[in-house]
């Protein structure tokens, strides 16, 4: 392709950032698309498993203890990024960072956290370390916390980090689909122990999908459906996180391997090309955005509609970057009839409408509709 079709065939997911899709990247029904960027200047943030590693971050539980919220005290000179779907393994259980959050250098912030390990309250360390070999939770389970947010979209106000707690029944309901899947059964229900079970299988497939030199993100289908993507502002961020991303994309595949679950021909899956990307693209950077309440430092901005998500941004050298960009389908294909890769909707479901804030407070509270 030369270099004018792919400046023309460029997506602006933002107006802080056009990326275009790359060759796309087959495992079975794993299909990856590396999103690829103009060379962009790197971002100075420290990761948070580099700072809690340095001992520069340490992150732990408010008091007694709180469910959907942990206390991050950045002692260092330098802002930390915290990506949502990062595990937080110890303390009293395991959690999920549900938002991507820029803490700064010399402040305490508290951060939203969902719950990865339903069957444990008890203290197994004063302090959260990071997931040794850190993998994110999968789309499946992320996705939640921004379907709670695009509920509130219309309501910025209403859309702080505090609402993320109505995601946890949800979010408890995925990893319990994940491990039954995968035949991991967990006294605690915790996560990092299905990964654990399939470190090898995890790593062979990651290893099919590696990282090129001019990649900022990807973008994953799943049969004939979009994943969801993962967008950072630099290339040189994105390839430390790249083999990250993948690993809970790679869990969401090996999860829904199973005949009953999915099942994709060989003639389906080549059906997915660049054009099924730019679509979706096209949809991520079409989706309404709206301001919310911002944790820790930057701007956060939540996509609603057809794609949900989120989208973190920061001014770096008197700048405004794009820090993170996830997105997931929403209503994705509904009016059209058809799924991403244009086939008939019977042929690849579409996703449902975001259920009402009402509805997923009943969902965190363990109730059903009718109050049981």
């Amino acid at each position: 392709m030369s270099e004018t079709d792919t400046a023309r065939k460029r997506r602006p997911l933002s107006r802080l950032l056009e990326v275009t899709p790359g060759e796309a990247l087959r495992r079975e029904h794993l299909t990856v698309f590396p999103l690829i960027a103009e060379p962009q200047p790197g971002l100075p943030y420290l990761l948070l498993g580099d700072a809690l590693d340095l001992g520069v971050v340490s992150i732990g539980e408010i008091g007694s203890g709180s469910v959907p919220s942990l206390v991050a005290s950045n002692r260092g000179e330098v802002d930390v990024l915290i990506l949502d779907g990062e595990q937080l393994i110890g303390a009293k259980q395991n959690r999920i960072t549900n938002r991507t959050i820029i803490l700064e250098a010399r402040t305490e912030t508290v951060i939203p956290v969902s719950c990865m390990e339903q069957g444990r309250w008890h203290h197994v360390s004063p302090e959260f370390r990071s997931d040794p070999k850190p993998r994110h939770a999968p789309p499946r389970v992320r996705r939640k916390a921004r379907e709670v947010e695009a509920a509130y979209a219309a309501e910025p106000l209403r859309a702080a980090a505090s609402v993320l707690h109505q995601a946890q029944g949800e979010v408890w309901r995925e990893i319990a689909e994940v491990g039954a899947s995968m035949g991991v059964s967990s006294d605690t229900g915790a996560m990092d122990e299905i990964y654990d079970r399939h470190t090898e299988s995890l790593d062979e497939w990651i290893a099919s999908f590696p990282c090129s030199d001019d990649q900022v993100g990807l973008l994953a289908f799943l049969g004939r459906r979009p994943l969801g993507l993962d967008v950072v502002g630099s290339q040189a961020l994105h390839a430390r996180l790249h083999e990250r991303f993948m690993g809970g994309y790679v869990m969401d595949a090996l999860a829904r391997r199973m005949p009953h679950d999915i099942k994709v021909s060989g003639a389906r899956r080549d059906g997915i090309t660049r054009e099924s990307a730019r679509r979706f693209l096209s949809v991520v950077g079409s989706a309404p955005r709206g301001k919310a309440p911002t944790v820790g430092k930057g701007t956060y901005h939540l996509l609603s509609g057809k794609a949900i998500g989120a989208e973190c941004s920061d001014v770096v050298e008197s700048t405004e970057r794009l820090v993170h960009l996830s997105a997931f389908p929403g209503e994705f294909g509904r009016e059209s009839g058809t799924g991403s890769g244009g086939s008939p909707a019977d042929e690849s479901p579409s996703y449902g409408p975001i259920a009402s804030p009402s509805r997923r407070r009943d969902w965190a509270q363990g109730r059903d509709s009718d109050g049981s």
